[in-house]
C-alpha cells in the first residue's frame, strides 16, 4: 500500500503494511525514514507529534544589503607562501572555492604574518614563527585569484618588521595582485602587541601609540602605492578600537576590520556551538552602529568555532556545519560586509579541526564539515541581494530562520534547527515564496565527521557538488528534524 504525503512532496514514496493504523506519528516517522534528505540515525530520536507551529514572518526594518563578495575564507600567512597550495594546478582547491561563489575574499594574515618577511628572490619557507615570502608566492597566488575571481587582504608585518619593510612588501603584493587586492592590513590582533612572553610593543602599548604608528605606515605605504586601501584595525576583540579607528579614520580606513571566536579551543563545547552566544549580538550590534555612523563597511575578516585551531570531535562535526551555516547567516543580518572563516594549518603548524577546506598532507585537499554550512549559504544566496529581518516565535525550541532576497521580495529562506530533541514545525506562508524547493542539510547524526549531505549529496574527491535531491514542498508548512537544516528556494531563484 503506498500512501501519498499532501503535506510535503519529499519526492519518496512512503510503503505501509496494509493493516498498519495509519496514525499522524506513523506518517512523519516513516517519512524521516522514508528520504534521504531527512536521513536521521537510527535511534535518534525526534519530536515530531507537537502541535505548535512556528511562523516565519518578515520584520518591519528595511532589508540589509548582502555584498557580492561576502563569502571569504582565511589563512595564516604560512599556507600562501608555498607553492602548490593556492595553485591553479591545484583543480580541487579551485573547484572548492569557486563552488562558495562567483566573488568572495581570501584573507592572508594570521599570527604568522607577525613571523613573516618578503624576499623577491628569496627560499620560501612556511614556518609559524620564520616564513617568508618571495615573488613566486605572490605571483601563483594572484593567478589563483585571477582563476576563482576573487580578492584577498593581505597583512604586512606590523609587529617585528620596519616601516621600509612594509612598504617593500605593499607594492611589491599591490603589483603583483593588481585589482584583485581588495585591501591591506597592518598587523594582526594589534591590540594585543604589548602582552605574552614576547610582547612586540611595550607593555605601556595603547590605541593612542597604534594610531601614531599606524598613520606614519599608512602615508608611507600610500605615497609609494597611492592605489592601494587599508584595512584596520584587525584587532583580536577589541571593538573599542574599531570604534575609535572608524571616528578618526581621517581617510586612512576603507573597511572596518576584527576577529571573533566562540570560545578558545582549551574549553570549548559542543553546547556552545548549540546555544547563541550571549555576547555575540552586542557585538554586533556596535559593530553595525559604528560602520552606519561613519559609512566605513566592516568585515569580521578572521572568524571560526573555537580559537587555537577548533576543537576535535567538536568543530569538526556536523554541529560545527549548523554553527558555521547560522553563524554567517546572524552576520549578514547585521550589515557585516563579509566574513573570512579560517582554513588551513594554523598558527601553531597543524591543520585545523575547524577547516571547511581539509588538507592529507600530500597535496590532496577536500571539503571539511563546517564546509557544508558555507555551502549552505551560498546557495541560499544565489540570486539573493539582501537579508530581511524575521520575527519567530520559537516557542522553547533551538531554532532559527532566516530570509533573503532581492527588491525586497523574499526569494529564498534558510531554517537551522539545533535543538537536540525537538523538530520543529514551520509555517512560510507570510513569505509568499511560490514553488518551493528544498535542500536539505544533514547527517547521520550531530557528532558525525562523515556522511553530511546538501540535496542528498556530498561534496566529491574532485571538489565538486551538485543536489542529488531539490524536493517540492507543495504546501506552507514544514518539518524541519531537531539537528538538521534547509534551504529552501522559490520558483524565479535562478541558479
Amino acid at each position: 500500500m503506498v500512501v501519498q504525503i499532501d503535506r510535503f512532496d519529499l519526492g519518496v514514496a512512503l510503503e505501509f503494511p496494509e493493516n498498519l493504523l495509519l496514525t499522524r506519528r506513523t506518517v512523519l516517522e516513516a517519512i524521516l525514514k522514508g528520504s534521504a534528505g531527512l536521513a536521521l540515525l537510527h535511534g535518534r530520536q525526534c519530536h515530531a507529534d507537537s502541535d505548535s507551529t512556528l511562523t516565519v514572518r518578515l520584520g518591519k526594518a528595511a532589508p540589509v544589503k548582502i555584498p557580492d563578495d561576502f563569502v571569504g575564507l582565511g589563512y595564516e600567512m604560512s599556507s600562501v607562501a608555498p607553492l602548490g597550495l593556492l595553485s591553479v594546478t591545484n583543480h580541487n582547491y579551485v573547484a572548492l572555492v569557486e563552488a562558495l561563489g562567483a566573488k568572495g575574499v581570501l584573507r592572508v594574515g594570521g599570527i604568522v604574518a607577525n613571523y613573516t618577511r618578503y624576499e623577491p628572490h628569496g627560499k620560501i619557507m612556511a614556518d609559524r614563527q620564520n616564513t617568508v615570502i618571495t615573488d613566486a608566492s605572490l605571483q601563483q597566488f594572484a593567478a589563483f585569484l585571477r582563476k576563482v575571481g576573487w580578492k584577498a587582504i593581505w597583512s604586512v608585518n606590523f609587529a617585528q618588521g620596519s616601516l621600509q619593510d612594509g612598504v617593500t612588501e605593499a607594492k611589491a603584493v599591490a603589483k603583483a595582485l593588481g585589482p584583485h587586492l581588495l585591501a591591506i592590513e597592518l598587523g594582526n590582533e594589534v591590540e594585543n602587541y604589548g602582552k605574552g612572553r614576547s610582547p612586540f610593543r611595550s607593555s605601556s602599548w595603547n590605541y593612542a601609540e597604534y594610531r601614531k604608528e599606524y598613520g606614519e605606515w599608512h602615508a608611507a605605504i600610500v605615497r609609494a602605492a597611492p592605489q592601494i586601501q587599508f584595512a584596520a584595525p584587525d584587532t583580536a576583540s577589541s571593538i573599542e578600537w574599531v570604534e575609535r579607528m572608524a571616528h578618526d579614520a581621517a581617510g586612512q580606513v576603507q573597511l572596518l576590520t576584527t576577529h571573533y571566536y566562540r570560545a578558545n579551543q582549551s574549553h570549548g563545547t559542543a553546547e556552545e556551538l548549540l546555544v547563541p552566544d550571549p555576547r555575540l549580538k552586542d557585538i554586533l550590534t556596535r559593530l553595525r552602529t559604528i560602520s552606519g555612523e561613519s559609512g566605513i563597511p566592516w568585515r569580521m575578516c578572521e572568524t571560526n568555532s573555537f580559537s587555537g585551531g577548533g576543537r576535535p570531535g567538536v568543530s569538526d562535526t556536523f554541529i560545527g556545519a549548523l554553527w558555521t551555516l547560522d553563524y554567517m547567516l546572524l552576520l549578514a543580518e547585521y550589515g557585516c560586509s563579509g566574513v573570512n572563516i579560517e582554513t588551513g594549518v594554523n598558527q601553531l603548524g597543524f591543520i585545523s579541526s575547524y577547516s571547511p577546506i581539509r588538507d592529507d598532507g600530500k597535496g590532496t585537499n577536500s571539503a571539511g564539515i563546517p564546509y557544508y554550512g558555507m555551502l549552505a549559504f551560498a546557495e541560499a544566496r544565489k540570486d539573493c541581494a539582501e537579508v530581511f529581518p524575521v520575527e519567530l516565535d520559537v516557542q522553547k525550541i533551538n531554532v532559527s530562520a532566516y530570509v533573503l532576497g532581492t527588491s525586497g521580495k523574499p526569494r529564498s529562506a534558510v531554517i537551522v534547527n539545533r535543538d537536540r530533541s525537538q523538530g520543529a514545525r514551520i509555517s512560510m506562508k507570510n513569505l509568499a515564496m511560490s514553488d518551493v524547493t528544498a535542500l536539505w542539510l544533514t547527517a547521520p547524526s550531530p557528532d558525525s565527521t562523515t556522511g553530511v549531505t546538501l540535496g542528498g549529496s556530498s561534496v566529491d574527491a574532485n571538489g565538486h557538488w551538485a543536489a542529488e535531491q531539490k524536493q517540492r514542498i507543495r504546501e506552507t508548512v514544514l518539518f524541519v528534524p531537531a539537528m538538521s537544516a534547509v534551504v529552501l528556494r522559490a520558483a524565479d531563484s535562478r541558479g
